[in-house]
C-alpha cells in the first residue's frame, strides 16, 4: 500500500512542475469552467502540489511493509525486563548519581536542539552500567518514527541495553559530530558503560553511524557499529586513514537502487582496516615508462580492475569470507586483528526496508570485547 502512496506523491511533485510551466507558457490550458487562474494562483497551486508531494513521499518512503517479520513488529516498541548478566554488571555507578528515570523518556534535547528519546529496561537499575544502543534515523524521520521503523526497543532492553533514538538531521560533517554527542549526554543522566556504546541506523542513519566511527573527532565513541543501507561507498573511503580495529556488522541490500553495491565496497575497506584476510588488487594507477608499456602493465592494471569489479558484483560472495552460522545472508571475514568481528549481511529488499536482523544485531554487540 505504501508503495502506491509513494508513487502518488511522486506524481504530485511532477504535477507541480507541470502546472508551473503550463501556467507560464500556456495558461489557457488550466482553464476550468471558463475561469483561468491568474499567475499568482497558478504559483500557489504548484507550490501546494510540491509541498504535499514532497512531504508525503518522504513520510511514505520508509513506511514499514508487510514483509517485515511479524516477530519483529509485534511488541517491537515495548519495554522489556532485562536479565542482567555478568557482561553488563562489571561496572557500576554510585547510588543516586544518575537522575535519568526508568522506562521511556520521550523528549530529551541536546544543546544543538536535536531531540532524542531514551528507553531502559523496565527493571532498570541506576547502579548498573548498561551498554547503550544508539539508533540514528533515516532521512525525514523523527525519533518516534525511527523506533517504529526499526522495532529495536523490545530486543535491546530485554538484553540489558539502554536504547536511544534521535531525530534525523540533514547529512553534513557537523551533523555527524552533533549526533555523536548524544551518547555522552545520555551517560550523564543514565548509568551507561562508556566502553560499550554501539551505533546503528538506516540510510542516512547508517551513514551517521559509520561516519562517527571514522571521523577523527568521534571515532573514539563507538565500541562497534551496525550500519544499514549507508550512503558511503568505497571511493568515499579511499583517502581515509584507517581507525583502530573495530567490530563492524554492515547490512546492505542487493536490490538497493539508491546506493547500489555501496555496502560491499565499504565492508572491504573496513576489513582491510581491521587487518582481516582480504583479496589484494594491484589497482593503483601509475605513470608508465616506455619499458613498462612494453611489459603490458596497462593490460594487467585493467585486468585487476575488472577482477575487482567482478568480485564485488551484487550477488557474488565476497572473497575470503564464510557464512555466519544461524544468521541468514551474513558472511564473516577471518584473521582480523584482535579477533574483531567483521560481517557483511546482504538482503534482498528495496532501499527503504529495514533488514529486520534485530536479534543478530544485539547478539553481535553483546559479544564485543572491550578489555
Amino acid at each position: 500500500m505504501s508503495i502506491l502512496l509513494l508513487y502518488f506523491f511522486r506524481l504530485m511533485i511532477v504535477s507541480s512542475v507541470a502546472v508551473l510551466i503550463i501556467g507560464l507558457f500556456k495558461p489557457e490550458w488550466l482553464r476550468y469552467r471558463d475561469k483561468q487562474p491568474d499567475p499568482l494562483m497558478t504559483f500557489v497551486i504548484a507550490v501546494g502540489f510540491f509541498i504535499t508531494g514532497f512531504t508525503g513521499a518522504s513520510k511514505t518512503y520508509f513506511e514499514v511493509e508487510d514483509h517485515v517479520p511479524v516477530s519483529v513488529k509485534s511488541g517491537g516498541t515495548d519495554l522489556s525486563e532485562a536479565v542482567y548478566s555478568n557482561d553488563v554488571t562489571s561496572n557500576t555507578c554510585k547510588p543516586g548519581s544518575k537522575f535519568g528515570k526508568a522506562g521511556a523518556s520521550n523528549d530529551e534535547k541536546t544543546q544543538d536542539g536535536i531531540r532524542f528519546s531514551v528507553r531502559t529496561p523496565t527493571n532498570y537499575n541506576d547502579t548498573v552500567a548498561h551498554p547503550l544502543l544508539m539508533v540514528y534515523a533515516p532521512a525525514g524521520r523523527d525519533r518516534t518514527e525511527s523506533e517504529e521503523f526499526t522495532f529495536m526497543t523490545r530486543d535491546a532492553t530485554a538484553a540489558g541495553f539502554i536504547v536511544a533514538y534521535a531525530d534525523h538531521r540533514p547529512l553534513s560533517p557537523e551533523a555527524v559530530v552533533q549526533l555523536a554527542e548524544i551518547p555522552k549526554q545520555i551517560a550523564q543522566q543514565w548509568c551507561v558503560d562508556k566502553k560499550r556504546i554501539f551505533l546503528t541506523g538506516h540510510s542516512d542513519g547508517g551513514t551517521i553511524a559509520m561516519g562517527t566511527a571514522f571521523f577523527n573527532g568521534t571515532k573514539h565513541i563507538p565500541a562497534a557499529i551496525a550500519p544499514s543501507a549507508a550512503g558511503i561507498r568505497g571511493a568515499d573511503l579511499e583517502d581515509r586513514n584507517c581507525v583502530k580495529p573495530i567490530p563492524v556488522m554492515l547490512m546492505h541490500s542487493s536490490r538497493d537502487k539508491l546506493f547500489p553495491n555501496f555496502g560491499k565496497e565499504a565492508i572491504e575497506w573496513w576489513a582491510r582496516c581491521n587487518k582481516c584476510t582480504t583479496k589484494t588488487y594491484s589497482v593503483n594507477d601509475r605513470k608508465m615508462s616506455d619499458t613498462a608499456k612494453n611489459w603490458d602493465w596497462e593490460a594487467y592494471y585493467n585486468q585487476e580492475l575488472a577482477q575487482k569489479a567482478k568480485d564485488l558484483k551484487t550477488g557474488q560472495p565476497l572473497p575470503f569470507t564464510t557464512p555466519v552460522t544461524d544468521v541468514e545472508g551474513c558472511v564473516a571475514y577471518s584473521g582480523c586483528k584482535n579477533g574483531v568481528q567483521t560481517w557483511y549481511c546482504e538482503g534482498s529488499g528495496p532501499h527503504p526496508e529495514w533488514p529486520g536482523k534485530n536479534k543478530a544485531i544485539i547478539d553481535f554487540f553483546k559479544t564485543v570485547k572491550t578489555n
